[in-house]
């Protein structure tokens, strides 16, 4: 009985204690709690993009920009003596290939371009000018080595054999990649391409890397944090060397920030070149704007309409159906000097002919020199009806 009556009282005396060695027991073991749960819902790196980041470059971003994607091309800037860029359907006046771009060299005599092939996937070719017109296509060799598709957004150096182009992979960091390769005069093929890695490179679309050496300013276009139909161009200085973080010193979530150039002025550095770069970028901006006004003074083409007048800009025409008649006279314009070039080359090819070649000759040299005559005939009464209708008007 006794010994029921101990047990009670200890029962009782457990019931009563304080609460507060239990809270406060709770209150020791809920941060740890916390900090597991703040470490599990910090994402993982992309493993592509974790076994590139101890090879981090070095970088100096001078400047950002956000575009539309559309017209991503208008925030670079490219040294016309260094070669441009171009959208396929701007450089070509095609309407075949919207996604594609162009890059032609300084003499504007050759270009690498991207155009779809038969498996509807994106490709890089090359192409001459010759005289008027462009040649027929050639693929760069090289380019398809397993697993990289979709070609496109070339970009040549000055010394014509490093081309840098942005391309699909498996193996890639992100969805669309920038890479580089050489060409190799010996095998008449590019090597194996190469990925610039990273910060070019992200998770998402990467493409159009452009180096203007002369001004040591380059550019990039990525759609890394940016909402639907918008890309940020950065602009960097270009270096001889390539220099890598070290992770031991700065750390792995400082270098994963600058891999991912969280923020442009976190890779600035020393100030007095930061300053020297923005001025290059600010003149080679200035540059640009000037030949876009020059080119905007030049002539479309010229008619005179009477003693004074003449018209340059299809927006001097008061007569509207007179834009349809000039759209027509430019390209008969065009037709005649074609095939004024065609007669040319005919008749030296007749000079140079046999007796019996030149018999063969003759009625097709007489044939072209006809229809030629009659296209002048066209051109001079098309011209007339302009001047008439826009008298009249």
């Amino acid at each position: 009985m006794q010994m029921k009556r101990t047990y009670i009282i200890l029962l009782l005396t457990v019931l009563l204690l304080p609460t507060g060695s239990a809270q406060a027991q709770r209150r020791k073991t809920a941060p740890r709690r916390s900090t597991a749960k703040k470490a599990a819902e910090q994402p993982a790196i992309p493993s592509r993009l974790a076994e590139m980041l101890s090879a981090t470059q070095q970088v100096m971003f001078v400047d950002s920009m956000v575009v539309d994607s559309a017209n991503f091309l208008r925030a670079i800037v490219t040294n016309t003596e260094e070669g441009s860029v171009h959208t396929y359907n701007s450089f070509f006046a095609s309407a075949d290939h919207p996604e594609g771009f162009v890059y032609v060299n300084e003499l504007r005599n050759k270009c690498i371009f991207s155009m779809a092939d038969t498996s509807k996937h994106t490709r890089l070719y090359t192409s001459d000018l010759l005289g008027d017109e462009w040649s027929k296509p050639e693929p760069l060799e090289g380019l398809d080595i397993e697993g990289l598709y979709n070609h496109n957004h070339p970009f040549l150096l000055p010394d014509g054999q490093t081309l840098y182009f942005s391309a699909q992979s498996p193996e890639a960091v992100g969805q669309r990649d920038i890479y580089r390769t050489r060409y190799d005069a010996e095998s008449g093929r590019f090597l194996k391409p190469e990925n610039v890695g990273l910060p070019f490179n992200s998770e998402k679309n990467d493409y159009m890397f452009v180096v203007n050496e002369q001004d040591s300013i380059g550019f990039f276009a990525t759609n890394r944090r940016q909402p639907a139909g918008k890309v940020c161009v950065y602009s960097f200085v270009t270096t001889e060397s390539r220099h890598i973080y070290d992770e031991n010193t700065i750390g792995q979530q400082r270098l994963l920030s600058l891999a991912r150039i969280d923020r442009i002025a976190d890779t600035w550095g020393k100030s007095g070149a930061l300053k020297q770069a923005r001025t290059r970028l600010a003149q080679l901006r200035s540059q640009r704007a000037q030949l876009h006004r020059d080119v905007s003074l030049q002539k479309d083409f010229e008619i005179i309409i009477d003693d004074r007048r003449c018209y340059t800009r299809m927006g001097d025409f008061h007569n509207p159906d007179n834009i349809e008649r000039m759209r027509e006279l430019l390209s008969m314009q065009q037709q005649a000097k074609t095939a004024e070039k065609t007669l040319k080359q005919a008749r030296a090819r007749y000079e140079a002919a046999t007796p019996q070649q030149r018999e063969n000759m003759r009625s097709e040299i007489i044939q072209s020199e006809q229809q030629l005559e009659a296209l002048h005939m066209q051109i001079r009464q098309t011209e007339k009806d302009i001047r008439n209708f826009e008298i009249n008007n």
